[in-house]
């Protein structure tokens, strides 16, 4: 991690404030996963062309994060059987603000994503009577359908693009925990690229093409819930698993 905050050093730093402009919680998104050995010759090259977001001194963010979803997996199956109009319900921890969030995420039919966020207290999974109100107002999912079902973190590196209309986040090293178990894919990161609007590519994304990086379809709460459970339905996952494990395990 000592190489990567080197190579972040010479980026231009904006703060939280300034990131108010491209918050984009409506957007388009393109994700990529690539092996951490390809990140800092990723980082080099973005180096003239975006900024990098850094609070109190630090610029690798560790964020946690515990996901929400019916006793039968409504959000999961949704998510895995291609079901256009889904939704995500996650409780955020930012560690380095101390800031927490409850987020209910909708991905619509016309390939947008959609976040709403209030703020809250703590880390728990109980609600409060305010924010079943919000679950119930931003999603059709209601406080008897709710239960925790695991938990996740990461580091990440968040960029924007000089002309402040693209963020691109970098999540390194993902970890998912269950009551049973847990596990670390220490080689990988996620890469996703926020637009406001499709049409044009970002920079990053042709950065990517040269090093041979492809698009890839990865939700963080699908796949923790694939590798951690036997049982959980995970045939439409399959080659990503079977990709993760020979990559980014070890």
């Amino acid at each position: 991690m000592n190489l990567i905050r080197n190579i972040l050093q010479p980026f231009n730093k904006v703060t939280l404030s300034d990131l108010v402009m491209v918050k984009l919680m409506n957007r388009t998104d393109q994700k990529f996963c690539m092996h951490i050995l390809q990140l800092p010759a990723v980082l080099e090259a973005l180096k003239t062309d975006y900024s990098l977001l850094e609070i109190q001194g630090e610029t690798i963010l560790k964020y946690d994060n515990l996901y929400f979803d019916t006793p039968d997996n409504q959000m999961y199956l949704n998510h895995h059987n291609g079901k256009l109009n889904r939704y995500k319900i996650r409780v955020r921890n930012y560690n380095q603000s101390d800031e927490n969030f409850l987020e209910v995420k909708f991905k619509n039919n016309k390939g947008r994503t959609i976040k709403e966020r209030i703020g809250r207290e703590d880390f728990k999974s109980e609600f409060s009577p305010f924010e079943l109100n919000f679950i119930g107002h931003s999603s059709p999912f209601s406080e008897t359908q709710l239960e925790s079902k695991i938990r996740s973190s990461f580091n990440r590196i968040t960029l924007v693009n000089n002309h402040f209309s693209e963020r691109v986040t970098l999540d390194i090293s993902p970890a998912f925990q269950n009551q049973e178990k847990q596990i670390t894919l220490r080689n990988l990161v996620v890469v996703e690229v926020k637009q406001d609007k499709a049409g044009h590519s970002a920079l990053i994304t042709q950065i990517f093409k040269a090093h041979k990086i492809t698009s890839q379809s990865f939700s963080k709460y699908c796949i923790g819930r694939s590798l951690l459970e036997e049982e959980i339905k995970k045939n439409s996952f399959k080659p990503l698993l079977m990709k993760i494990r020979k990559e980014y395990y070890n």
